[in-house]
């Protein structure tokens, strides 16, 4: 696929075949990248970020680029003057020849988009999508696993306010996997994102012997109206070394990071648990990205 001069915003931009080869590219950036040495990105956080803004600044960086760049877009005198998002992303763009956004209302990105004269990334809008996490988190498993077909995904968490099984589900329905969701009543995975063959459980204890991978994600508490609602349903599910013991032998564990409480600290040392790796693929999966909009 051609990614060249392209805004990245959501993972239904993506298919089979585009997807393998960006996970070939980013395989090859493993040994080293460069090529974008002049190019400059910035990137625009509405909403507090560590990994994902590091992650992309560090993939610039290694690709020989420059970045400007705002952790804070909130604080910032555009925003406090009531900016239209539109005319952010049209100054900005007379810039920098990339711009990274992440905000905290659904479809804010998009709307960025609209007057800017250089591709935009998504790095998580709201509740909706989160496709670069996607992406990392089918690579983590593809480079492990060898290929995506055959496996049963399990997701466990907040599945209804969770950008991340959003964007995990809509690029895995290009291959033959079944789906487990697991979710406590009331953050059911939403109807739209649901596809091909899954069950559903509230008990991970029960369900978590099928899984070929475990892709935990937290309890967005930031999604919630208040702390009240939200303490319903904190803790409901803790990945823990008793619970690993009933998981496949060759199992994998994803999770986006931060954990709260939902994997315990003595499952780091498992073997099976991914988290971590997935942090540097997605430096690499960023650099392939990054190369793609910018060079083709």
């Amino acid at each position: 696929m051609d990614y060249k001069g392209q805004h990245i915003l959501s993972t239904k931009q993506f298919d089979r075949d585009g997807l393998l080869e960006l996970f070939e590219e980013a395989k090859e950036m493993e040994s080293g990248g460069g090529g974008l040495s002049g190019k400059l990105m910035a990137t625009l956080f509405y909403e507090p970020s560590t990994r994902t803004r590091f992650s992309f600044e560090s993939a610039m960086l290694r690709l020989g680029g420059g970045i400007i760049s705002n952790a804070d877009m909130v604080a910032t005198s555009s925003h406090r003057k009531k900016e239209s998002l539109e005319d952010t992303g049209k100054v900005v763009s007379q810039m920098v020849d990339v711009i990274v956004v992440r905000h905290p209302e659904e479809g804010s990105v998009a709307e960025l988009v609209g007057k800017s004269d250089v591709p935009v990334i998504n790095a998580g809008d709201g509740a909706g999508e989160h496709p670069t996490q996607g992406l990392l988190d089918l690579y983590t498993v593809w480079k492990e696993k060898g290929d995506l077909d055959g496996l049963t995904w399990g997701m466990v968490g907040d599945l209804k306010n969770g950008r991340v099984p959003h964007s995990q589900a809509d690029l895995l329905k290009y291959f033959d996997v079944k789906f487990v969701y697991v979710s406590p009543p009331g953050l059911e995975m939403p109807e739209k994102y649901r596809a091909g063959n899954y069950s559903e459980s509230n008990d991970l204890r029960e369900v978590i012997g099928e899984m070929d991978v475990i892709a935990m994600t937290r309890v967005q508490s930031e999604r919630f109206k208040n702390e009240e609602e939200y303490k319903k349903y904190a803790g409901s599910y803790v990945l823990d070394a008793g619970m690993m013991k009933g998981a496949k032998k060759d199992a994998m564990v994803l999770h986006p990071l931060p954990r709260v409480d939902e994997i315990a600290v003595e499952v780091d040392s498992d073997p099976r648990a991914k988290y971590f790796e997935q942090v540097k693929n997605g430096v690499f999966v960023r650099m392939a990205l990054l190369a793609k909009v910018l060079k083709g």
